[in-house]
């Protein structure tokens, strides 16, 4: 019974052993092998998620780059075949000019003196007028925002080229009119500064605050300056009104507002007292 007895204790305490041996090496893997592994695990998934975000912003940065080079492209595209348009109707229209003015013209005025061709010799509201002097035209206007207007009270044309020399002997600007109505309250106005400046009005009444723009910007064209002489020049053939100065192309526009009407010249009072002299009115007839 004894030795029973001692086998018992002795197969128990190897059942013990067993047990503290088997925890022991469980204890072991919780706390030092699974987290091991897990943090292995967790490393391998941020490593491969951290990739496949670089994978993606690289793959959106050589989309972003691709785009950004093709829009550059098409934009430079675009403006080549801008300026290439610009270019070939700048020389269309130079060479068109060219010959429409090699023959001689049909209407031709020195404006040295009174003629048949009825220039109006008057004084304006706003204390200028319309005089000849020392062999020239003279418009002139004094009064802050107003110009003087002077007309061929015996012209109408419908599709020519008009041109004329004009000197701003003082002040601000000076020009052309042409399509005028009887009642000089319809027509166009081509206006240049000693600024270098330029616009293009259409005239719907004598209030020029209701006048619609048709083009304005500067030319390097443009004599500058008081006492330069400019010669500034219109083509209207139906709605095409394309503008010259100093025989160099300008810009064209498109307005079918006037069809035919009287030509005059003008002095343009912005800020300063005008006095503009004008020689040698050119028409050629269409």
């Amino acid at each position: 019974m004894a030795n029973a007895g001692q086998r018992t204790r002795t197969i128990l305490l190897i059942v013990c052993l067993l047990f503290i041996v088997g925890g022991s090496a469980i204890l072991l893997y919780n706390t030092l092998t699974q987290p091991g592994q897990l943090h292995a695990e967790a490393t391998a998934t941020v490593a491969a998620k951290t990739m496949e975000t670089a994978q993606a912003n690289l793959r959106s940065t050589a989309h972003v780059k691709a785009t950004t080079q093709i829009r550059n492209k098409a934009t430079a595209t675009a403006e080549s075949l801008a300026f290439a348009h610009a270019t070939a109707t700048a020389t269309s229209q130079q060479k068109l000019y060219a010959q429409l003015t090699s023959a001689q013209p049909t209407f031709y005025d020195s404006l040295n003196q009174q003629d048949s061709h009825r220039w109006e010799e008057d004084s304006k509201a706003g204390g200028g007028g319309c005089t000849f002097i020392n062999g020239a035209y003279h418009a002139s206007m004094p009064q802050i925002g107003f110009f003087a207007s002077c007309y061929d009270l015996s012209s109408n044309f419908s599709n020519f080229v008009f041109q004329v020399q004009m000197t701003i002997l003082k002040g601000d600007r000076g020009g052309i009119i042409f399509r005028s109505n009887n009642a000089k309250t319809n027509f166009y106005l081509f206006r240049v500064g000693q600024d270098g400046s330029y616009d293009l009005f259409a005239y719907v009444d004598i209030n020029g605050s209701n006048a619609k723009s048709l083009a304005q910007g500067s030319s390097p064209a443009i004599h500058r300056g008081l006492n330069q002489p400019n010669k500034i020049a219109v083509v209207a053939r139906g709605s095409s009104l394309t503008l010259f100065i100093n025989q160099q192309y300008v810009t064209s526009v498109n307005d079918w507002a006037y069809q035919s009407g009287a030509i005059g010249v003008f002095a343009d009072d912005q800020l300063n007292p005008t006095t503009v002299a004008f020689n040698n009115t050119e028409v050629w007839m269409l």
